[in-house]
């Protein structure tokens, strides 16, 4: 019986012996291939969300901590189906020609660089900016679900709404919001968790000097 490689490569490690029995769908030899090499990496739940993975025209720029000084362009291969449930992280796959003097072994380790601006998956949508400490996860949710508190009323009655909100890139000046908010709704800043939805509230102008 022979076993036939899918692609031609370098035989990376053998796992079994010779003469050993072994079990359908058993790993027998891992095969590393000589043209192209996959960067895997992982990323928070909530920047996964706000990637478009069809934009293909897009290269994230990859440097090789084996190679220094230089920098590769790789394009998207494929994702995981759902997040791992300890780290709550998606793992990206992304492929790009194999460097002709890159070591022979798997395991290198290297960076990926990604603008965020180039891969929104809200592309044609308004994104808001909000400062950092409005945005919040309740102790009573799973992780990565954050929320805001949004005023809602008039000037007779304002009170508090829970809403669920996409975020996008942590800046300096605050947490884009990619989904869930609207230009012109206000947001509480400070004190979130100790409110609750329906809660009377009243807007507090800065006072000069203050």
């Amino acid at each position: 019986m022979s076993l036939i490689a899918p692609f031609s490569g370098i035989a990376a490690g053998v796992h079994i012996r010779n003469h050993q029995v072994v079990a359908a769908g058993q790993p027998v030899i891992t095969l590393t291939r000589t043209d192209l090499l996959d960067v895997v990496f992982s990323i928070p739940e909530n920047l996964f969300t706000s990637l478009d993975i069809r934009n293909t025209a897009y290269r994230p720029v990859v440097r090789i901590n084996t190679l220094p000084g230089r920098e590769f362009t790789a394009e998207y291969k494929e994702h995981t189906g759902s997040s791992d449930n300890s780290t709550l992280t998606w793992q990206i796959v992304l492929t790009m020609p194999r460097p002709d003097d890159f070591p022979a072994v798997g395991g290198v380790s290297g960076t990926v660089t990604v603008n965020l601006g180039n891969l929104p998956a809200s592309a044609g949508r308004e994104t808001l900016i909000v400062p950092a400490e409005a945005v919040f996860n309740p102790d009573n949710r799973p992780k990565n679900e954050p929320v805001v508190w949004v005023v809602k009323g008039d000037n007779a009655h304002r009170y508090l709404e829970e809403r669920k909100v996409a975020v996008g890139e942590v800046t300096s000046q605050g947490v884009a919001i990619t989904d869930g908010l609207r230009a012109g709704e206000q947001v509480v800043a400070a004190g979130v968790s100790e409110l609750h939805a329906g809660q009377p509230v009243r807007v507090w102008t800065r006072e000069r000097g203050l």
